[in-house]
């Protein structure tokens, strides 16, 4: 009995100290990438939902779903996001449940040129059920849980070079007050520090084909992830946009998805394959993940007013 509670205990602390739950398609909630580009997009509201599940052949399936909610300009150049994030992961259920929200601030250096900051405030709990699994002797154990409020701030460079090409590139730093987070506080485990470093763009090829290349490193703790790639959309109607994208996860996975924009409507499914050096135990299988976004404006714009693009589109 002793032996597997210390197997828990330490599997337990190694689990929150690794990563964060992230997403492959990292730039469809922009709060889990920088509080400071949350309602950057190019309408006045914009709801996302994503979900993913790694593992299936390797363990009991980890399951990660995400509700997000971003309104541009609720004040004067200040906007406001909200997200909810659920992730169950392993056979006793270790769940992770938080509430994120977060407001930013923009200023313009010149009329093509933009800088934002921004802060995040969460409220989050993590809890584990005991009875699904199975101890040499009968014990009664009870089922811990704890809550912790968390802390992140960002913030963003906004660049609009001519018609055709446009980036922004930022820095966001997460869990910058360290939260307790031990479970039977055996000791004083904290949730590490995680900033994100990233690069995206948006290149207008012809007037069919976009080019988003982009990349992102994050670091959290000893585990580091650097991730590569671009998408290519294709006009095929004036509303009707073809998705395909590759991404790259440094010594990970190889991340091939495809999609459909439809007016309003973005819908994108992407699949790891994994190419580490846990490819035997995984058959080359990883994370499936599932991404719908829609935009929309508070009302009808007026004529053909041109909206500048501070971002890629597919944000």
């Amino acid at each position: 009995m002793r032996i597997l509670l210390f197997i828990f205990c330490f599997v337990n602390a190694f689990i929150l100290k690794a990563q964060d739950v992230h997403f492959s398609q990292f730039s469809v909630s922009s709060m889990g990438l920088n509080p400071a580009i949350v309602g950057n997009q190019s309408a006045d509201y914009k709801a996302s939902f994503q979900k993913r599940t790694q593992w299936q052949s390797v363990a009991n399936p980890f399951n990660t779903i995400s509700f997000g909610f971003e309104a541009k300009d609720i004040l004067k150049n200040t906007s406001a996001g909200l997200q909810f994030v659920n992730d169950v992961a392993g056979d006793a259920n270790f769940t992770t449940s938080g509430l994120n929200t977060a407001i930013n601030r923009t200023f313009s250096i010149d009329r093509d040129k933009q800088i934002s900051v921004g802060i995040l405030l969460g409220f989050a709990q993590r809890k584990v059920d005991f009875s699904k699994l199975i101890f040499e002797e009968n014990e009664q154990l009870q089922n811990p849980s704890f809550m912790f409020f968390d802390v992140g701030i960002g913030g963003n460079y906004s660049v609009i070079v001519n018609d055709d090409f446009s980036f922004i590139s930022g820095f966001s730093t997460y869990h910058i007050n360290k939260p307790k987070q031990s479970l039977l506080e055996l000791e004083d485990v904290r949730l590490e520090e995680k900033y994100n470093t990233y690069f995206l763009s948006f290149y207008q090829l012809s007037n069919t084909i976009i080019l988003n290349p982009s990349l992102l490193y994050s670091r959290q703790g000893k585990s580091a992830e650097f991730v590569i790639g671009s998408v290519l959309r294709y006009n095929l109607q004036p509303n009707i946009n073809l998705i395909s994208q590759v991404f790259y996860r440094w010594n990970d996975a190889v991340i091939p998805a495809f999609g459909i924009n439809y007016s309003s409507i973005r819908a994108v499914v992407s699949y790891d394959i994994n190419t580490s050096d846990l490819v035997t135990a995984s058959n080359n299988k990883g994370g499936f993940e599932f991404a719908i976004i829609y935009i929309w404006n508070k009302k009808k714009r007026k004529g053909k007013e041109k909206i500048k693009h501070y971002c890629p589109r597919y944000l």
